[in-house]
């Protein structure tokens, strides 16, 4: 029996179907083209180790080739004909006897290559950046990857990974900023001895669970005159990832300190400590007995940054600041700014103040010039606030002046043009408009 005709509506289905499997067929051609495409850098070569495509951190192919000097690792996408493989790394003469994947944070997986070389194993470790699309080495993880590779007569990947999930979980590919303190920069992070874990408000967890939401934990790497070298490990406010019984966050150095009490979160540093906020240090300087001594400085996002020099504690003589595009430098004693501190535009910014200003015991007094947008302010502070005659010139040559008691307009303002000319004047009381105000006209001029 023959089929009824098809209605116009199934019709035009029919033929979206259709349409649709063309794209596909389309689709998976191209898909088969940029693969042979992708083939192209390691076609006719031979290979160390099997071909590994689509890789599952950046959809990347790596081909282990071997060249007159020794293998070398690369990879690339290849979809477009403009892109070209990048160099893994130069293994030298080795066998390559294991690529493999492990998570040691909660960000994207490490790349672990297994090799042997003159009768020895080596591990390297490998992280993705999805913004610039390159790998990079992991050499912070190297010593701990070298002891675990140390006098092995066998190696797999499953060994080295049981291995890694002993060591400190942190996020290894943040490279940190050097500190000038030998010590603190040769630290192997992965070792060490756990002090505690802490939960967000320092409070010690002994035994913690995720629910505990371990936020810090330290760690202890060396002892010297009853002072312990101490590391503070921050946990990134980010996502958590479970793997079996395994919890994983981005932990990151936050202290590198001496300590005599390690157990204690904060207080009891003795000697040089260094504060890191995402690799960038954050502050750096010397304790004596929990007490800030000698030179110190200090930033934080960019927008602000101190330096001076500390007594017991407190600031003492000639500081810098910084902060919001303005630079102020002037002298603390006793930690209360004293003296002329001067004022300049860092970052160029035309909102931001120029010229100085006079502190005695951190309080406003004496004399204060400020130029802001081509106006400049100049009088004097009495107690933090503004006493006596008041002059402010502005951009356009004109010159205003009034008196001020305690803080607020008392008594004439008067405006002059660039040739003394009067062009306005207004009374004050209390800092309100008090009396007759006048505004000088100017005339109009005949075409």
């Amino acid at each position: 029996m023959d089929n009824p005709p098809l209605s116009r509506h199934d019709r035009r289905l029919d033929e979206g179907i259709r349409m649709k499997w063309l794209r596909a067929i389309s689709l998976m051609a191209g898909l088969a083209c940029s693969t042979a495409g992708a083939a192209g850098f390691y076609e006719n070569k031979p290979l160390a180790h099997p071909l590994i495509q689509g890789l599952q951190e950046s959809s990347m192919t790596l081909a282990f080739i071997k060249e007159a000097n020794g293998v070398k690792g690369y990879y690339c996408r290849c979809e477009t004909p403009d892109e070209r493989p990048q160099l893994l790394d130069d293994f030298g003469q080795a066998s390559i006897e294991s690529v493999f994947l492990m998570s040691l944070d909660s960000e994207d997986p490490t790349r672990f290559v297994l090799f042997r070389q003159n009768d020895g194993y080596r591990i390297y470790a490998y992280k993705y950046n999805a913004n610039d699309h390159l790998y990079s080495r992991v050499t912070r993880l190297q010593p701990a990857l070298d002891m675990i590779a140390e006098g092995r007569n066998h190696l797999d990947a499953l060994t080295v990974k049981k291995a890694l999930s002993k060591i400190t979980p942190l996020n290894y590919s943040l490279v940190l900023e050097e500190s000038g303190v030998p010590e603190f920069n040769q630290l192997d992070l992965s070792q060490g001895k756990l002090v505690s874990y802490y939960g967000q408000y320092y409070d010690p967890l002994s035994n913690p669970t995720p629910d505990d939401e371990p936020y810090f934990f330290k760690k202890t790497y060396q002892k010297k005159d009853g002072r312990f070298l101490t590391v503070t490990f921050w946990r990134w406010l980010d996502k958590t990832l479970v793997e079996g019984n395994r919890t994983l966050y981005n932990y990151r150095v936050r202290r590198i300190a001496w300590e005599t009490e390690p157990t204690r979160f904060t207080g009891s540093e003795d000697g040089q400590s260094v504060s890191y906020d995402s690799g960038s240090i954050s502050a750096q300087g010397a304790y004596k007995q929990g007490v800030r001594i000698g030179p110190w400085s200090s930033s934080k996002d960019e927008k602000y940054s101190e330096s001076g020099n500390f007594v017991e504690g407190k600031r003492e003589g000639q500081w810098s600041l910084y902060q919001d595009g303005q630079t102020l430098e002037g002298k603390y004693h006793n930690d209360l700014r004293e003296g002329r501190w001067q004022l300049h535009n860092y970052d160029e910014l035309e909102w931001v103040a120029t010229g100085f200003q006079t502190y005695a015991h951190d309080q406003l007094n004496g004399p204060s010039e400020l130029t802001v947008r081509g106006t400049t302010e100049r009088g004097e502070y009495r107690d933090g606030k503004r006493e006596g005659l008041w002059v402010t010139k502005t951009d356009n040559d004109h010159t205003r002046s009034v008196h001020f008691a305690d803080d607020k307009k008392e008594g004439e303002l008067r405006e002059v043009d660039a040739n003394g000319v009067p062009i306005l004047t207004e009374h004050y009381k209390a800092g309100a408009l008090s009396g007759a105000r006048e505004s000088a006209v100017m005339p109009s001029i005949s075409q």
